[in-house]
């Protein structure tokens, strides 16, 4: 199976090849195209698709050699962290010991910093005077990491968590798999009445020194990979056993520029081991909160045909555009979910109401149409009917008779571009070529050449 990222695909099913690793687990296999030939194989980090940060890469067709491999377990020895879960406990375990105003978080480096340390992080940013109240909120301790393709971690606001635990409870889920939400399993870990009990997790090493492996473990989503392997799989297996299967939830807050593919493998994966720990039945589903824009709304219904998505608006703390009173339409990010839509009550008070044909909530602007029979608006603003296209349409476009579809006002006419890359056909896109990589280098040049003057017809203004 093969998934489109810009000019290169990932590959999820490998057929029996067994992936190189870096210092992030196991690589993807991704095929890049070019003009020169059908597509050339490579692995790449899996967690990482910027180089700077991780520079794992091998051609697939390329062999390795001894230098290559010493070089790659420098590089993994060179990051690897300073100490192991036991380790970070234990520091933090004493670090609490401490009094308030000899407490001291190093925030560049996110350590919370023993006596005698402090000398070393004196050129950092250094946060001190640490409550017992500030350490039950790390996410707002820590300085966010904002790499759009890898953590991009912004925080739910106030109201979205408050949101999420009101479903959790309502869907009667005593047990929360937070895969990648920090936040929220912070906000389960402070319940009083402790209905809701919670296993995060995540990437991001600093949390090691807060949360137990009972309620943590080092994880990358992108190739279903335990930092520490079969130990931390089986403490998030003894907390998946300690319930009825029907009890558990997910909650999924990925990076918005993390591969759909990549993700959707891992959630079956972690789907399949709740499946067996728990003994479900084989008509049942984990129920799984997924957090993302409205816009790869397609991609995720394409990865789980049984998902849907809501009309709630998802509210961050730290991010300028997913902030309902920032955007002029709303947050972009929506809850794509197997939960049945309308067993998810949406707040009256910000303007949600149910609807009835639809059987689900929509938003106050998300008019129901009577002629496509569904509440059809996607971006926080109010669709209109096209009847030429007979579906609803976006406010801003317009239908065009030479298109013979709705376009914005200003568009350049032109036909679109179709089809396979690499052989031209419309039957199939490039992934499913039957030629790929055995076109004459006449075929394809000939190719992109006629690939390039479409492109410049379509660019150039009539």
């Amino acid at each position: 199976m093969a998934a489109r990222i810009s000019e290169t695909d990932v590959i999820i099913d490998l057929q029996g090849e067994e992936a190189p690793q870096c210092a992030h687990g196991p690589a993807l296999m991704f095929v890049r195209y070019s003009g020169s030939n059908g597509g050339r194989r490579f692995f790449a980090c899996s967690a990482f698709r910027d180089r700077k940060v991780c520079g794992f890469f091998k051609w697939c067709d390329e062999k390795t050699t001894k230098e290559k491999k010493e070089m790659e377990k420098m590089r993994h020895k060179s990051e690897d962290l300073m100490y192991t879960h036991k380790q970070y406990r234990k520091r933090f375990l004493s670090f609490k010991k401490l009094p308030q105003k000899e407490r001291v978080l190093c925030r560049t480096c996110g350590l919370f910093l023993l006596p005698g340390e402090v000398k070393d992080h004196t050129k950092h940013d250094i946060l001190s005077n640490i409550s017992n109240a500030m350490l039950k909120v790390p996410s707002k301790l820590f300085l966010p990491l904002d790499n759009n393709k890898t953590y991009a971690q912004y925080l739910f606001s106030e109201k979205t968590v408050k949101f999420v635990l009101e479903q959790l409870k309502s869907l009667n889920k005593t047990h929360v798999i937070c895969l990648g939400a920090p936040r929220i399993h912070e906000a389960i870990m402070n319940e009083k009445n402790e209905t809701l009990t919670s296993f995060l997790l995540d990437l991001d090493s600093r949390y090691m020194q807060l949360y137990g492996p009972n309620h943590y473990a080092r994880y990358n989503m992108f190739n279903h990979y335990f930092f520490d392997g079969e130990k931390s799989a089986a403490s998030l297996t003894t907390f998946l056993d300690s319930c009825s299967h029907d009890q558990v939830a997910m909650v999924f807050d990925p990076p918005f520029g993390g591969m759909v593919e990549a993700l959707a493998a891992s959630l079956r994966k972690l789907s399949n081991l709740w499946r067996i720990t728990s003994q479900a039945p084989d008509d049942a589903s984990l129920h799984i909160l997924w957090f993302f824009p409205y816009f790869m709304e397609k991609r995720i219904i394409d990865s789980f045909e049984d998902f849907q998505m809501l009309d709630y608006k998802v509210d961050y703390d730290n991010h300028q555009l997913f902030q309902g009173d920032v955007k002029k339409y709303g947050s972009p990010v929506r809850i794509f979910t197997n939960v049945p839509p309308h067993k998810i009550p949406l707040p009256a008070e910000e303007g949600y109401r149910f609807c009835k044909v639809c059987n689900r909530y929509s938003s106050k602007e998300n008019v129901h149409c009577d002629v496509c029979d569904i509440c059809p608006s996607k971006d926080g603003r109010t669709y209109k009917h096209c009847f030429q296209c007979e579906r609803c349409v976006k406010p801003n476009k317009e239908h065009c008779s030479v298109c013979k579809s709705c376009q914005l006002k200003d568009h350049n006419c032109g036909k679109p571009s179709q089809g396979c890359h690499i052989c031209g056909a419309l039957g199939h896109k490039r992934r499913n070529c039957p030629k790929t990589g055995t076109q004459s280098p006449a075929e394809r040049k000939k190719k992109w050449s006629e690939d390039g003057a479409r492109k410049k017809m379509k660019y150039t203004k009539i």
